[in-house]
């Protein structure tokens, strides 16, 4: 036949079969991608909690009297600007 691709294919016909160890690898490569997710979901969730404790110290000190409205005002728009 032509090249070894005969009337069986060209996976049968070149050495190629299927293997269960494919299978394994592709579930490794899941499970590895499916970690990758999981770890940046839960940065972005840090960072997400981190971001907005600089808001909510602000907001304790206009509450307990230390700061001015004029200054909470103030910090609160540098704070919430989008750069």
């Amino acid at each position: 036949m032509f090249c070894g691709f005969g009337g069986r294919g060209f996976a049968a016909g070149a050495g190629f079969g299927f293997s269960p160890w494919m299978f394994v690898m592709m579930g490794i490569r899941m499970l590895i991608f499916i970690g990758i997710i999981v770890i940046g979901v839960k940065l972005i969730k840090n960072y997400i909690i981190n971001s907005n404790s600089a808001l909510k110290i602000l907001d304790e000190k206009f509450a307990k009297g230390e700061i001015s409205e004029e200054e909470y005002i103030k910090r609160r728009s540098i704070m919430t600007q989008k750069k």
